[in-house]
C-alpha cells in the first residue's frame, strides 16, 4: 500500500537534511563573520607618554592613539581602548588573541617579531641613552680633578724641578748667605724657584753670585716653557671633555657603567643582545629618578619616550639623548595571521604620508 501524502519516510527526511546541511553551515558562517566584523576591536594601549597614556579624567591620548583613531576611521571599525602598563602584558595579550591590536611605544624587534605580527611602521624610533646632567660648582671641580689626574706626570715633573732648582740656587748662594737678600737656606731656595716660575717676582730673594744668576736665567726660560705646556694641556683636556660630552654616546660608552632599562623594553632587549648588565625598572620615570639620584650612570630606552619624559619632569637633572644607538621603527602589534593587517597597512601608509600627519607628529616631538 503506497504511503499517504501526509506521511513521509524518515529516510527521505534524512536525505533532505543532508542536502540542506552545507547551505545551513554556510549561512551560519556568514552570520558569525558578520557579527565578528561588527564587534568593536579590542585595542591595548601601552601606557608610555607621549605615544599613549591615560589622563586623570579617564581619557586616553597620545600620538599613537591619534594615529589609530585616524586609521580606524578609514577602516570604518569601532574599537575599545584598554590601557596596559607592562610591555609583557601587551605582547602576551596580543599573542594569545586577547587583543585585536596593540598600539603605543612598541618598537619592532627580532624577538617580538617571533611572537606577534606588526603593521606598517607608525613612528621613527631607536634605542638611545640618557645620562645625568653635570652642572654647577660640583661639575667644575669634577672636571678639574679629572684634568689634574690625567696631567699628574707633568705636574710631578714640575714639582721635582722646583725642588731641584731651589737646591741648586741654595748651593750656589751659600757664600753670600750673610747678605740680607741672599738665598740663605734650602727653604729660601725653593721659595725663590716658586715665585720665579709663577712670574710673581717679589725681589726679596735674589741671587748675588754669578753661578746663581746663571741658574736664575736658565730657570726663568724653563719656567716659561713649563707654564705654557701646562696651560696648553689643561685647556686641551677641558676642551676635549666638552666636545666628548656633546657627541652622541656609543655602545663602547656603556661598558663598565651602571645601566638601567625598563624590563622587556626595546632598551632591555638591546642590552640583552650585547650581554650588558642592567638594573630593570617598571617604567621610565622610575629609572630616570634613579639616574637623577646618582644610583645609575645611564638609562637606555626608546628615544622618543626618553625625550618626552626628560622634557616634562627631569630637564634640570638629566640630559636628553644625543642621537640613537640603534635606529628602529615603532608599529602596531597584531596577533599572528590577523586579517586586520593588510587593510591597516594600507590605511597607515596613506595617513603617515600626508603633510597633516607630519604636523601632528611635530606637535608631540617637535620639528
Amino acid at each position: 500500500m503506497p504511503p499517504s501524502a501526509c506521511h513521509r519516510s524518515p529516510f527521505a527526511a534524512s536525505r533532505r537534511f543532508r542536502r540542506l546541511a552545507p547551505a545551513l553551515a554556510l549561512v551560519s558562517l556568514v552570520a558569525t563573520a558578520s557579527a565578528a566584523a561588527e564587534a568593536p576591536l579590542r585595542v591595548a594601549v601601552y601606557d608610555v607618554p607621549p605615544y599613549g597614556h591615560a589622563e586623570p579624567d579617564g581619557t586616553i591620548d597620545g600620538v599613537s592613539v591619534d594615529l589609530w583613531r585616524r586609521a580606524a576611521e578609514v577602516l570604518g571599525r569601532e574599537y575599545r581602548l584598554v590601557p596596559v602598563a607592562q610591555m609583557t602584558a601587551v605582547l602576551d595579550g596580543v599573542a594569545r588573541g586577547d587583543y585585536d591590536a596593540a598600539i603605543g611605544a612598541i618598537t619592532i624587534t627580532p624577538e617580538r617579531l617571533a611572537r606577534v605580527d606588526f603593521s606598517y611602521p607608525a613612528h621613527r624610533s631607536g634605542v638611545a641613552v640618557a645620562v645625568r646632567r653635570d652642572s654647577g660648582l660640583t661639575a667644575a671641580f669634577r672636571t678639574y680633578a679629572s684634568v689634574v689626574a690625567e696631567l699628574s706626570p707633568l705636574i710631578a715633573l714640575t714639582l721635582a724641578l722646583l725642588v731641584a732648582m731651589g737646591v741648586a740656587m741654595w748651593l750656589a748662594e751659600r757664600p753670600k748667605r750673610a747678605h740680607e737678600s741672599a738665598v740663605a737656606s734650602l727653604r729660601d731656595g725653593v721659595y725663590w724657584a716658586v715665585v720665579t716660575m709663577t712670574t710673581v717676582g717679589y725681589g726679596d730673594k735674589t741671587p748675588k753670585t754669578s753661578s746663581g744668576r746663571i741658574i736664575a736665567v736658565v730657570w726663568m726660560l724653563a719656567s716659561v716653557a713649563l707654564i705654557s705646556l701646562i696651560s696648553t694641556a689643561v685647556v686641551s683636556k677641558v676642551t676635549a671633555d666638552r666636545v666628548a660630552s656633546a657627541r652622541p654616546l656609543t655602545e663602547a660608552d656603556l661598558v663598565g657603567k651602571r645601566l638601567a632599562a625598563v624590563a622587556r623594553s626595546s632598551g632591555a632587549e638591546f642590552l640583552d643582545e650585547r650581554r650588558l648588565a642592567y638594573r630593570p625598572f617598571d617604567d621610565i620615570p622610575s629609572e630616570l629618578a634613579a639616574l637623577a639620584r646618582g644610583e645609575v650612570d645611564a638609562v637606555v630606552n626608546s628615544v622618543g619616550a626618553l625625550q618626552y619624559a626628560i622634557a616634562t619632569r627631569f630637564s634640570r637633572t638629566v640630559e636628553p639623548p644625543r642621537g640613537v644607538l640603534a635606529p628602529a621603527y615603532m608599529a602596531f602589534a597584531l596577533p599572528p595571521g590577523s586579517a586586520l593587517k593588510r587593510p591597516l597597512d594600507e590605511a597607515l601608509a596613506e595617513i603617515t604620508a600626508t603633510p597633516e600627519w607630519r604636523r601632528v607628529e611635530a606637535s608631540y616631538f617637535g620639528p
